[in-house]
């Protein structure tokens, strides 16, 4: 190695000692040098943008990020964001920053036919070497194992290094197992900056149109292009409840929490593991505002720690521990469960109790809006024979809760917050169904009942042998977890004989489920298109109008327009009662009628002036006009497109299908075709549906009347 090397790789050697010496600019030479020029064998890490080597200084080792070579701009800038935050970063749980390199070499090549010599960028980054690799590892493998108490230090490591960072004004924007690195004494370091953020004194939030990160661990209001400091305090729940619970990364067999849980010593620390959990949850916090700071986490973490072991635990006397040491893991989780304290945990029904896991035999079956927790005893002290002890009702509150032997549902915890179930869980009589009870009900998804253009609706029947109708988005589709929330919303509010009832939901899946009262006729659509089959007398035709356009009636008498009535979304239950369904597109128009949105609905069922703009104003009377359709399809039994059925003349009697079309029914189906095509009229000449409803009814009336005197 010549002298100018040997200086080269003496100022590196020189930093790894002195911990206070300042990141600089190093040369691309000196990287190849340690790196054996980017050996395969030296590479210790690969990524979407980058690979990371291995490099040996004397007798120190560093890691070198090695950015891909490309000249787009975008990758230019994050480039330099990174360098820009890493240079402000120094703290000890925060991986320590070396040097960059940002040379262009020149490279000859070959270019629309001539010889040219183009420059290619290096950028490439210096760190310390952190010998035991990402966080990742160690909470997705079992058999490597972390004990509580190194679990415990590694998220105190973690949460001060966030802390640090926030008091920097530095946001991570990629906080995840992966990015947290652990040195030769399991300290953690917070790692790649590569979507971080600086900002300004006066700045709290920024903006993005580009999605970047890692599904899982971004913040809700990363998918509307904003971020915050509470956008990494989000991440920070989701990694600390993955640290507690091993959640990702096992097959169903496994159990990470069990492992450590195993292990655990006399004194259990459990005040420590209430503090991190119920930290994890409210980090998770749908909205941003409600998430705690930084530095609030850590003084919460600081403040446990420091606190006496003794008095940690004073809730369960050093018999009583040891006794549960002697417990089978599912005895002493079972046990312990019946020390929750309720006011911890009442308001978190998005957390799955295990049935059977908890020592407790309280059904929740039948109750309506029950909060998972609340299926334990847990407002009064209970009093359980292990050997005679007592297990008082105290504040020492999360082992049993957590994935500890799967209890914690901590996936399904996960998607009930995305899916809006902070927001739904006051919704009044509404059930919360778990995933497992989803799969019991409808016996693994095994009979369709129906199915529609976004979802598949399963038959289901609950213990008490109720029948229900069990719906679910199909894969592939797209929903927005604030139309889902409207949807139940405006659902919960309408309760009518002629509106299908919305009897619960589930939230732990990846996409919301809703469940129903049943139809078990299916809907209008599929009677009116079973012409072998199914009969369809006037009568009953215009008992299935008036019904439907009864329920139409009460939706607008609440300020709704449903927005996609149509045969698909007109129930029939065994009595061939009319349900009105589906409110995803449904809203709640302004005190002068109307609103203003994005037209959704079936092409052949919508006000052709709809279509004309695509963002129109829309009012309830768009509905009159999709119920003229649906009469029509009632008296023909045809699909009807309006665009060239209106050039029939309404009253001809060709149109009308030929099982009711019998002559002294003629003049009623020629009032409901005149009705019909008065709902298809301009906006202002269209009636309403009070009009409608009257309308359709009497002329039930007069049929009836008839049909008696020509008895008499």
């Amino acid at each position: 190695m010549d002298l100018e090397a040997n200086s080269r790789h003496s100022i590196l050697e020189q930093m790894l000692i002195d911990e206070s010496a300042e990141p600089t600019d190093l040369p691309l030479s000196l990287l190849e040098d340690i790196t054996d020029r980017f050996s395969p064998n030296h590479e210790i890490g690969r990524g979407g943008f980058a690979v990371v080597y291995k490099g040996m200084v004397g007798q120190g080792t560093v890691a070198v990020k090695r950015l891909t070579e490309t000249l787009e701009i975008v990758h230019e800038n994050k480039f330099h964001k990174e360098v820009e935050c890493l240079m402000k970063a120094k703290h000890e749980n925060i991986v320590r920053f070396l040097g960059y390199c940002a040379e262009a070499r020149g490279k000859a090549a070959s270019y629309e036919g001539n010889f040219v010599i183009a420059d290619t960028r290096n950028r490439l980054l210096c760190f310390e070497y952190l010998p035991n690799g990402s966080l990742e590892k160690y909470i997705t493998n079992a058999s490597i194992g972390l004990e509580w108490k190194e679990r415990f230090r590694i998220i105190k490591g973690i949460c001060k290094g966030l802390h640090y960072l926030h008091m920097n004004r530095i946001l991570h924007l990629d906080l995840k197992p992966a990015n947290i690195l652990l040195d030769g004494h399991m300290i953690p370091k917070i790692a790649d900056f590569g979507l971080s953020r600086c900002l300004g004194e006066e700045k709290t939030h920024g903006t993005t149109k580009h999605l970047s990160g890692t599904p899982g661990y971004l913040a809700p209001e990363f998918y509307n292009g904003k971020f915050t400091f509470a956008s990494d305090i989000y991440s920070l729940g989701v990694v600390i409840m993955e640290i507690l619970t091993g959640a990702k990364g096992y097959s169903e067999d496994e159990n990470v929490a069990a492992s450590w849980m195993n292990r655990l010593d006399g004194n259990m620390q459990l005040e420590k593991l209430k503090v991190c959990t119920k930290i994890g949850i409210e980090c998770m916090e749908s909205d941003p505002k409600r998430r705690p700071f930084a530095w609030c986490i850590v003084n919460m973490i600081d403040k446990t720690a420091s606190a006496d072991e003794t008095n940690m635990t004073s809730s369960l006397d050093e018999r009583q521990v040891c006794l549960l040491n002697e417990q089978s893991d599912q005895e002493r989780i079972g046990k312990l469960a019946d020390t929750i304290s309720h006011e911890d945990i009442k308001e978190r029904p998005e957390i799955e109790v295990a049935a059977g896991s908890l020592g407790s035999d309280h059904s929740q079956e039948g109750q309506e809006n029950t909060d998972h927790w609340s299926s334990c005893d847990l407002s009064t002290e209970r009093k359980d024979n292990i050997q005679g002890t007592s297990i008082s009702n105290s504040n020492s509150i999360v082992l049993d809760k957590l994935s500890i032997l799967k209890i914690f549902n901590w996936g399904g915890h996960r998607n009930f917050v995305r899916n809006g179930g902070r927001q739904l869980k006051n919704s009044r009589g509404l059930r919360i169904f778990t995933k497992g009870e989803i799969k019991k009900i409808t016996m693994n998804n095994s009979v369709v009942h129906g199915e529609g253009t976004f979802s598949r609706t399963y038959k289901g029947i609950l213990p008490d042998i109720t029948m229900v109708a069990v719906s679910t988005i199909m894969a592939g589709h797209y929903f927005l977890a604030d139309d889902f929330i409207k949807s139940v919303e405006i659902q919960t509010q309408l309760i009518h004989k002629n509106i299908l009832k919305l009897l619960g939901y589930c939230l732990e899946k990846d996409a919301p489920i809703l469940v129903h009262e049943f139809a078990a006729k299916g809907s209008l659509k599929d009677i009116l298109c079973d012409y072998e089959n199914q009969i369809l007398p006037l009568d009953l035709r215009l008992d299935i109008a008036i019904g439907s356009a009864e329920g139409l009636r009460y939706i607008h008498s609440t300020g709704i327009r449903h927005g996609n009535v149509k045969p698909d979304t007109i129930l029939l239950d065994e009595m061939f009662t009319p349900k009105i369904s589906d409110f995803v597109l449904s809203e709640l128009v302004n005190t002068d009628g109307y609103i203003f949105t994005t037209a959704g609905g079936t092409i052949l069922y919508m006000d052709p002036m709809i279509m004309k703009d695509g963002i129109v104003k829309l009012t309830q009377k768009d509905d009159v006009y999709s119920f003229g359709v649906v009469l029509l399809e009632l008296i023909t039994r045809m699909e009807i497109d309006t665009r060239k059925f209106c050039e029939i003349e309404s009253g001809r009697r060709a149109m009308f299908d030929n099982d009711i079309a019998v002559e002294e029914d003629i003049p009623v189906l020629e009032e409901i075709g005149k009705l019909a095509f008065e709902c298809l009229k301009g906006e202002v000449q269209r009636p309403d549906m009070t009009e409608v409803t009257k309308r359709v009814m009497m002329l039930r009336r007069d049929r009836i009347l008839r049909k008696a005197r020509k008895t008499n």
